[in-house]
């Protein structure tokens, strides 16, 4: 893939959960899943004074940089994972401060390649769900977890109109399996417009595997009494 950079704002994520190593080939645009628009505070994404219409790029590829707009991932303060633990709520943040106003846009998370994972792919095993508010609901997304090209692009949901200088907050669960080792790895989340299936933005939320339970604190000594 074409190297490139996305503004991108990450604050730390993550936790536990079933295998999910994500498929190989899915059909482009069978996951797209309508989700009712949830702004973001006021005030946090501005508009830019320039207008665009939208523009062109190779399938699965970057826009131009005039098309791309700001995604944020924040998550668990202390950025680290337990697997088998319950999931963790992450919050995929997207700013449109791009010079292009977009009727759809899709959102695509993943669990990165990690080394904690078990498998020759890198892929971990884990559950990631979208949160819907219009039945307040999780739902668990049937492919977690990242592939070995890029087609896991056509797994968007929660697609939605964003014109510019909108925001919208969307809410994940993360977790790994249990069977995961101590390791390195990452939540990945893009956006992209549904047709063409191209990236407006992207970023990655870093986590650090952590297997076992905190080490217990030493009991203290008893004061010896004098003889």
């Amino acid at each position: 893939m074409t190297a490139w950079a996305f503004t991108t704002v990450a604050v730390a994520a993550c936790t536990a959960g079933v295998t999910g190593t994500g498929p190989t080939t899915p059909t482009l645009g069978t996951a797209v899943v309508t989700a009712p628009a949830t702004p973001a505070p006021a005030g946090r994404c501005e508009v830019n004074p320039e207008s665009a219409p939208i523009p062109s790029a190779e399938t699965l590829e970057p826009v131009p940089p005039i098309g791309r707009i700001t995604v944020a991932l924040t998550g668990l303060p202390t950025a680290t994972i337990i697997p088998g633990a319950a999931p963790a709520e992450v919050e995929v943040e997207l700013c449109n401060n791009s010079a292009v106003d977009y009727p759809r846009v899709g959102v695509v998370v993943v669990l990165a390649r990690c080394s904690c994972a078990t498998s020759p792919n890198g892929v971990p095993a884990g559950t990631i769900e979208r949160f819907d508010p219009a039945t307040d609901t999780w739902i668990a997304l049937e492919h977690p977890g990242i592939t070995t090209g890029m087609d896991y692009l056509a797994l968007f949901t929660n697609v939605q109109a964003l014109p510019k200088g909108a925001n919208r907050s969307l809410k994940y669960r993360v977790a790994l399996d249990k069977s995961m080792t101590a390791g390195k790895g990452s939540v990945q989340a893009v956006a992209v417009t549904p047709e063409p299936l191209v990236q407006l933005g992207r970023t990655e939320l870093p986590f650090t595997v952590v297997t076992g339970s905190p080490s217990a604190a030493p009991a203290p000594t008893p004061p010896t009494s004098g003889s």
